[in-house]
This record gives C-alpha cells, structure tokens and sequence, in this order.
C-alpha cells in the first residue's frame, strides 16, 4: 500500500466520519426544527372566542412591527364600566397560535380593573409572517410589543405586567433581561431554554438522539435569532427585581414540570420576589376548571391514550368541550392571579 493511497484512504475516512457526525445531525436538526415551525399556525374557527361573547370587554385593534418589520396584530381590551385601569398587562401567547384563545382569562382581567394589550405572534391568526420561525420568536415578538406599548404615551403612568403561558412564559421570563421596569410576571407551565423543550418534545419519538442533537438545535437557533438565543430564562430571573409567579401542575405533559419548575423552586425558592404554586392532575392548562377537565378526561381518555392519538372528529369534540366559555375557567386561579398583580402595585405606589 503505497504512502499515497494511505492518505487518501485516511482523508476519505475523515470526510466519511464527519458526514456521520456533523453533517447528518445538523441536517437531521433543521429538517426537525423546519417541520415543527416552518409554517404558519391558525387557530382553527371552532376554538375561537367572540368579544361579543363577553359582556362589557371591549376591543380596540392595532397593529405594530417586529423584528423582520413583519406587522402584528395587537388587541387593547378593557371592561367598559373601569374608568381608572390598575395598569396594563400584556398577554404572551407564544408561538402555538393566536391570542384569541385566552379572551376568557384576558375578560376576567379586565372586569378586575387592568387594561390588557394581546398580539398574535409572528405566523399566526392576524399577524404577518411565513411562519411561525421558532421559539425565540416569541421572546423577539414580546420585546417589540413591550416597546410599543412603552413608546404610547397613553400608558406611561401605568404600572406593566407579563402573562405568559407556555413558551409565553418562556418569553416572558426570558425578556426581563431587556426590560427590568417590569412591575409583575405571572408565568405558567413554562421553561427556561428553548434547546432543552426540544428534547422533551422529540425524546418519544427519538429517544436519546434527541439530547444528541441539542448543540445543532443551538445551533441553528443562533442563524435564525441571533442575540435573542442568549436570553435564557434562568438567567434572567437570578437577575431581576421583578415579582414573578410560577405556576405549573406536576402531570403536564407538555412542558416537563421536574425540569422546570422544580429547577426554579430549587435554585430560586429562597427569593422573596418569587412565589410557587405547584398543581396536580392539572395538566399544561391549570387555569381550565377542575370539573370541566375531569369530566372531559372521563369521556375521553380512558378510549385514547393521548389528544394526539384521537381522531379528528373526536379531538375537535374534545377541545369544544374544554374551551366552553361557561366553565372554562377555574376562578380560585384566576383570583390567585389577579391578587398577586395586585399586592405588587400596591408595594410600587406604597
């Protein structure tokens, strides 16, 4: 074997292994990511709530920029009868959908005395967008929509509250690093890194490749988000003054509570600032009636393991039965919410 055919045996060899386990994990990693965000998400007519639908909420539309100037559409909601708001809480839908789908908690709110500012994300209902481009999306969405309402002059007295569910609660938590000012977060069944909701996402389907292929996830998400990569939700907290509640129930199974929550309880459960609310048999929406949630879980569950595995007719009956607007939601959470935003207004003006 000549010297010559040693190094080109040696070099194809390299060529080979690093197509195996450089090339074909990072192609793997953006197919995976581009099927799961790489269009837009509407939220489907059955599941959409009608502001008429609630008594004395109304609605003032708008809309604002983001990042690539694509336009979102922003909703100002306020109960007729509140001349003078507390303040003003922005709603953190995430990337999932639209913001319609919170208009039962969003009233509730309202009717409490607070001015509530919603948008949909980048790719969904109203707002423009190709698609919905991934999670950090929705902390580069918060940004701008916090901006814009910083930048009307019409709120400049009001004390500014995030409420994120989901990787809502991600942006939210995750965004306190560009905005101290912030007065209260109330973020529920949300994570703090975008990489690791991956991994709990795909580790049924693709078992332990899944954490192999975390640092192409990274990756990627660095090409498309640049900075906003960076704003990492534990970060963020063991930097902010800012009162945060979290909330989350032990079996969602959606956001995995033990990576999560019980990572914040430990690291930050000394905190004054910080309040934990732990849940069981919630699942990823705490605020959902518990008798509403049981009855459904009855009528359906015992005959599919999971939402997923349902047939269509059958998951359409099913998400129309939990978005019933008489017995949504549960009103004990609801009065936890709006108590915590209230206590810390009161301790800014005291």
């Amino acid at each position: 074997m000549t010297v010559k055919f040693r190094k080109r045996r040696l070099f194809m060899s390299l060529l080979i292994g690093m197509t195996i386990f450089l090339f074909l994990p990072m192609a793997m990693s953006f197919m995976l990511y581009e099927h799961r965000f790489g269009s837009r998400q509407e939220t489907p007519d059955y599941l959409k709530y009608e502001v008429a639908e609630f008594d004395q909420l109304q609605a003032t539309q708008t809309f604002f920029s983001s990042n690539h100037h694509q336009m979102l559409a922003g909703v100002l909601y306020k109960n007729v009868e509140v001349l003078q708001p507390k303040g003003i809480i922005i709603i953190s839908s995430g990337v999932e959908a639209g913001h319609n789908r919170y208009l039962p908690e969003i009233d509730y709110m309202a009717r409490q005395g607070y001015l509530v500012f919603a948008f949909d994300g980048t790719g969904t209902d109203l707002s423009e967008g190709r698609s919905i481009v991934g999670l950090p999306q929705a902390i580069i969405d918060l940004d701008y929509a916090i901006h814009y309402i910083k930048d009307s002059e019409s709120f400049d007295d009001l004390p500014l509250m995030l409420y994120g569910h989901g990787v809502g609660g991600y942006a939210a938590m995750s965004v306190l690093t560009k905005h101290q000012d912030i007065t209260a977060i109330v973020e529920r069944s949300g994570f703090y890194d975008s990489a690791d909701l991956m991994n709990f996402m795909e580790e049924p389907i693709l078992g332990q490749l899944s954490h192999l292929l975390t640092p192409y996830i990274k990756l990627y998400e660095w090409l498309k988000f640049g900075e906003y990569v960076q704003l990492n939700g534990l970060d963020a907290l063991s930097q902010t003054k800012t009162h945060v509640l979290f909330m989350h129930s032990q079996d969602d199974d959606v956001v995995s509570y033990q990576q999560n929550f019980a990572k914040f309880v430990d690291l930050f459960g000394s905190i004054q600032h910080f309040k934990f609310m732990s849940y069981q048999n919630r699942g990823h929406d705490i605020v959902i009636n518990p008798t509403l949630l049981d009855t459904v879980r009855e009528q359906f569950e015992e005959d599919y393991p999971s939402v997923g595995e349902m047939p269509q007719d059958i998951r359409r009956m099913y998400h129309e039965v939990l978005y019933d607007l008489d017995y949504r939601l549960d009103v004990s959470v609801m009065k936890e919410i709006i108590d915590f935003y209230d206590q810390w207004i009161v301790k800014e003006y005291e």
